[in-house]
């Protein structure tokens, strides 16, 4: 029997990166802005950004993406009041069907945050360029990935705009799924009480569940143990009390409920592998 093997239709392809950036903003940051012959993605991560598309001034809120076209002015900034976080991606791709979603506010989903999240995890490896440098212009190959992950970085962001394309939403099944509303529920509580000295069984006991339940729930979900991710929560918050420069090391670790300035300055440098005051330099916040 002879086989005729079948050509699969790639209507969006990745013609190239430009730059992939994690951005950690002090409150008073502000681009100018500058427009370009390729395309852009915004994400506001954490807290809010406001960006400019041409004329038009729009407040992006965390979990939001914006897409620039081509040639379309941009700027970014933050509100004055927040440190906020954003992902910043600019590549060439040929379809026609990106302009139907550039130009527009998009609420991603948790599916579209993972894809943006292996982009950047993946990108650090790949590239040797400090992804949180505004002065990148050529991506350079660090040698030292791992295995195609060049690739990955290319089939997420496909997946990525490909989804946003096709105006991807979670299913109302997907949404009733009880783990799924579990892990946002405890996520939301654990972000609203990031300052509190909360302890495993009084998050336990909050949302009357096993502690069994909940060890799975992270793991398979956050591949991590929910002390480990309050804890990031609470060092990622840090990051941005430290950014918005209005408390001392000392009283950010009081307000965030570590036993002491010394657990504070071991615990942020074994999650960012900096000490405070060295992060507080490489965000150029004069701190005292």
């Amino acid at each position: 029997m002879g086989y005729e093997k079948t050509r699969l239709d790639t209507p969006l392809k990745i013609d190239g990166i430009y730059t992939v950036h994690y951005f950690e903003y002090t409150k008073d940051f502000n681009y100018s802005g500058e427009f370009h012959d390729f395309w852009e993605i915004v994400y506001a991560d954490k807290k809010n950004v406001v960006i400019t598309a041409g004329a038009t001034e729009m407040t992006l809120k965390a979990g939001q993406m914006f897409i620039h076209q081509p040639n379309e002015f941009h700027s970014i900034r933050c509100d004055g009041t927040s440190a906020a976080n954003s992902v910043v991606i600019s590549f060439d791709c040929e379809c026609k069907e990106l302009f139907d979603i550039a130009g527009k506010i998009l609420s991603c989903s948790s599916d579209e945050k993972k894809l943006m999240g292996l982009i950047i995890s993946e990108a650090a490896e790949v590239f040797s360029n400090p992804l949180g440098s505004p002065y990148t212009t050529k991506m350079e190959k660090s040698g030292s990935g791992k295995f195609a992950g060049e690739q990955i970085i290319e089939l997420c962001l496909q997946m990525l705009l490909i989804n946003l394309i096709r105006g991807n939403k979670p299913s109302k099944e997907q949404q009733k799924n009880e783990h799924n509303k579990l892990l946002i529920e405890i996520c939301e509580y654990l972000e609203a009480n990031v300052d509190k000295p909360l302890k495993f069984d009084d998050i336990r006991r909050q949302f009357n569940v096993s502690a069994s339940v909940i060890k799975r729930l992270f793991q398979s979900s956050l591949n991590c143990g929910i002390m480990e991710h309050f804890q990031r929560l609470k060092i990622d918050r840090a990051k941005q009390l430290i950014r918005e420069n209005e408390m001392n090391f000392t009283e950010i670790s009081e307000h965030l409920s570590f036993s002491s300035p010394q657990y504070f300055s071991s615990t942020f440098r074994r999650t960012t592998g900096m000490t405070p005051r060295e992060y507080a330099h490489s965000v150029k916040v004069n701190f005292i």
